[in-house]
């Protein structure tokens, strides 16, 4: 409150001495309500330019003083100190700030007004505090603001352009210099640029300007040399440090260039100049010093000055204009403008180019419109019937082809050349035309089971003399009732079917013409139709219901908790006429039955169905054998709403994905394909697995160093094998079977020498396959085929158990040359399948092959010989 106070108050400035400091504060207060400088201490470089920002609170600003100080002192009666700014001529600007400070005001916005302060080329010596002053004359009352303190430091880089003002114009041709220095402290030295109104400065690189730095008596120099064309004047090249980006720190100069005129032209306005206008007449040059302009007529000299004004011109007037620029360095004579004066049509008429006394529909129209005379030419000519324009007729001439009812009447034309516009005369035209203009009466819109009549009339001359109905559907056309004299169409009892198009014929002595009108016949719903898609990958589902009615039904869904999740989910839904269409993000909640009911005027009908399940009724089924080698296919069936997305497992060792399709495919079966696997099907309402499906591959291998088939199927089996197939055995067992070496001997083997392979044929005679069949779905060796035993490495190695297809011993295991200590043994009592007894023996005209070389060579000398055991399977 008591700032408030001193605000208010006014101090003479003849206060004694001691109140001196009391009467600043209670300005200083004051100042902060009526002048507020936003900044008070700012560091700027010597060279750049600082804004100081301030804004007061004005008043009467007719009777206001503004002053801007610089280390203002106050001595007794007033403040004293450098001006920079004063809008009063009994406190004048101090000298040496004319040219370098600016004084920012503006509009003032409410109660305040800006009285911002520039300086540009900042000195040392600009540093300092910086005060604004009011004072108000017309109620004695003064202000002083608070200092902005200003500090301007040393610029190494501070730029001067020699010479700083272009004293002298330079002439065309002439060789221009200037120079920019900078201190020889300053990292770099300056650049030249072009400075181009409203674009960005454009360092000067081209060939024309040559540029050269140098350092002399502590500056660094850059000079800059051109010859100047005419284009140039004008040109304002900026000179820049690289140091900076301040643009108050550039320096910039303004070319001034001498020559003769140049590109005189000469101007009219209007262009077309009609008798009794004024036209005015203008000429534009470019040339140092300026240029005097003088006008000619046809070479004749009418007058000295660049805009020559013609009032009332005349034909006379008409003839070739242009203008003459000139100064001291020469003169150019520019374009020449020729003047034409010219005036409106005269004498327009129309006239039949054909006889049109008696003109029938289709006939041809033919109407001339002439012009007696116009300066210039007409080249606009505009048709007019019963005074409407006919925008199809634009030329001299109207040419109707196919004349008709509707271009009976009144023809008149009207033409324009670019000056004025006239009309002619009007000429009438009559037509004899068939029916047009044909109307249907009655309402298009009628319900089901009620009486309707439709009357039909049309215009005609001579007078229609017949008319005729008849009825367009869908479906099918109706036989209809009519007068043939009065067109009136009487249908009884509206049904469905009596929907459609109805179609009125009526004829003259001079043709034949009809309309027809659409009829909808109102009833009630049909049993709406729900149907459901998928729309994507994302969960979402529409769900569409439509019905057949009219009107137009108004459709509402209705699905698990009434669409209560579905209105939280923000759902979408599209509508047409009976239909609609609800985009749903499904979940398991929403499966279940929905409901579409359709009602309009008529009355009303609904539907119910299940649109969204999870999978059921899952089944795995396969195709092929399962063989080693033979191509199988699983396919898993499921019935779900919307369809679902399938994945194939197999669960027997570590988990993994084999396929996501519908169809599990083998195309070459493998003993590891063994296994159990399961189908996963889900959409986005639930998930269901199948049960595991067992997949048991049957053995057969062949490669070049032994083929074993074992199968049940086959009466015969070929063994091939060597020292190193024998022991490589093991690889190609490795789930279904283990070899025993030490068991009684059952197994043929054949001994080689040499490292050479032999060749044992054996047939099998399956006996006892009816007696396998018998044996029980739960007895676990119903499955076993065989089994291979390997010898065990040490006692305390695992046994690797795994399926079994066939039980094999091998005999005189004593004798076999086989060393290899990485195959497992067996001492445990291996449970025998008997399925048939094995005879083995040499096939006749078998040569025993030639064994390919191996890194293995045989140490034994004797011969090689055959052994050949019994093999119960």
């Amino acid at each position: 409150m008591l700032n408030k106070l001193y605000t208010q108050m006014m101090f003479p400035e003849s206060t004694a001495i001691f109140l001196i400091a009391l009467v600043f504060s209670s300005f200083t207060g004051s100042t902060e309500e009526l002048i507020q400088i936003k900044v008070t201490e700012e560091t700027i470089a010597e060279g750049s330019c600082v804004t100081i920002s301030c804004t007061y609170e004005h008043g009467n600003d007719k009777n206001i003083k503004l002053l801007w100080f610089k280390d203002p002192v106050y001595d007794k009666t007033l403040y004293t100190g450098t001006i920079l700014y004063s809008n009063t001529a009994d406190r004048s600007q101090s000298p040496g700030y004319s040219s370098r400070v600016e004084y920012i005001t503006e509009k003032a916005t409410g109660y305040q007004k800006k009285c911002d302060l520039k300086i540009n080329d900042l000195q040392k010596t600009d540093s300092g505090n910086y005060n604004f002053r009011i004072i108000r004359s017309d109620v004695g009352t003064k202000y002083m603001s608070k200092a902005m303190k200003l500090t301007v430091t040393d610029n190494p880089c501070k730029l001067n352009i020699e010479p700083s003002e272009m004293k002298n114009s330079v002439k065309e041709k002439d060789e221009f210099s200037v120079h920019c220095s900078t201190s020889d402290s300053c990292p770099s030295a300056p650049e030249w640029f072009l400075q181009k109104p409203g674009q960005e400065p454009e360092r000067l690189t081209s060939a024309r300007y040559k540029i050269t730095q140098e350092e002399d008596e502590g500056k660094k120099i850059t000079k800059l040399k051109f010859n100047a064309t005419w284009q140039d004047d004008n040109m304002m090249l900026s000179c820049r440090s690289a140091e900076t980006q301040d643009s108050c720190l550039f320096r910039t100069v303004t070319l001034s260039l001498e020559y003769k005129p140049k590109t005189a032209e000469a101007t009219l306005s209007p262009v077309d100049v009609k008798e009794g206008d004024s036209v005015t007449l203008s000429c534009t040059s470019r040339g140092r010093p300026n240029v005097t302009m003088s006008w000619f007529i046809n070479g004749t000299k009418k007058t000295q000055e660049a805009v020559w004004t013609l009032y009332d011109v005349r034909p006379e007037d008409s003839g070739k204009y242009f203008c003459e620029a000139e100064n001291k360095h020469g003169t150019v004579q520019s374009n020449i403008i020729p003047i034409n004066v010219k005036y409106g049509p005269k004498n327009v008429s129309v006239t039949p180019a054909v006889s049109i006394s008696n003109l029938k529909e289709g006939d041809e129209l033919k109407l001339n419109c002439s012009v007696g005379d116009s300066n210039p030419t007409v080249h606009q000519f505009n048709w007019y019937m019963n005074d409407s324009l006919l925008h199809q007729q634009t030329s001299q001439i109207l040419f109707i082809s196919q004349i008709g009812p509707e271009d009976k009447g009144s023809y008149h034309c009207e033409v324009y050349n670019g000056i004025k516009t006239a009309q002619s005369n009007r000429h009438q035209v009559s037509v004899k035309y068939s029916p047009h203009q044909i109307k249907i009466d009655g309402n298009t819109c009628v319900k089901q089971g009620f009486k309707a009549m439709f009357h039909c009339s049309a215009d005609a001359n001579p007078p229609p003399n017949s008319y005729n109905w008849t009825h367009t559907s869908t479906s099918e056309s109706l036989p209809l009732s009519f007068s043939n004299s009065t067109g009136v169409l009487t249908i009884d009892t509206v049904t469905i079917q009596h929907a459609g198009m109805y179609t009125c014929a009526v004829a003259n002595d001079i043709g034949r013409r009809e309309k027809s009108i659409n009829v909808t016949v109102l009833y009630a719903p049909s049993k709406p139709i729900l149907t459901m898609k998928s729309e994507g990958e994302y969960g979402v589902v529409s769900i569409t219901c439509t019905v057949e009615s009219s009107p137009a039904s108004n459709l509402i869904v209705k699905g698990p908790s009434d669409f209560k999740r579905m209105r939280e989910n923000k759902m979408n839904i599209s509508k047409s006429e009976n239909k609609v269409t609800i985009y749903l993000n499904v979940s398991e909640s929403d499966a279940g039955v929905y409901k579409c009911t359709a009602g309009n005027t008529e009355g009303t009908n609904y539907t119910e169905e299940e649109l969204l399940y999870a999978p059921k009724n899952l089944s795995v089924r396969s195709e092929g054998e399962q063989i080693t080698g033979h191509k199988l296919t699983l396919a898993c069936n499921t019935q779900s709403k919307p369809p679902s997305s399938y994945e194939w497992k197999k669960i027997t060792g570590p988990l993994r994905t084999e396929e996501k399709s519908q169809k599990l495919h083998f195309h070459s079966l493998q003993t590891s394909d063994s296994g159990e696997y399961i189908c996963i099907v889900k959409n986005i309402v639930g998930k269901l697995e199948s049960q595991p499906f067992d997949v048991k591959v049957k053995l057969c291998i062949v490669n070049t160093d032994m083929s074993i088939c074992v199968s049940p199927s086959h009466s015969q089996c070929l063994l091939i094998y060597s020292r190193q197939s024998f022991s490589a055995l093991s690889g190609y067992f490795p789930h279904h079977s283990t070899v025993d070496s030490h068991r009684s001997s059952h197994l043929f083997l054949t001994q080689e020498r040499e490292d050479n392979s032999s060749i044992n044929y054996v047939t099998l005679d399956f006996k006892r396959q009816q007696e396998l069949a018998q044996r029980t779905s739960d007895d676990s060796s119903s499955a076993i085929y065989s089994k291979v035993f390997k010898k065990k490495k040490s006692q305390n190695t695992s046994e690797l158990e795994i399926n079994d297809y066939e039980n094999v011993s091998s005999a005189c295991a004593r004798n076999l040359p086989l060393t290899y200590t990485g195959w497992e043994s067996d001492t445990s009592e291996e449970d025998e399948v008997k399925y048939t007894s094995v005879s083995c023996a040499v096939k006749p005209g078998v040569k025993e092959p030639r064994r390919k070389s191996s890194s293995c060579s045989s140490t034994s000398s004797e011969e090689e010989r055959t052994v050949y055991s019994d093999i119960k399977t």
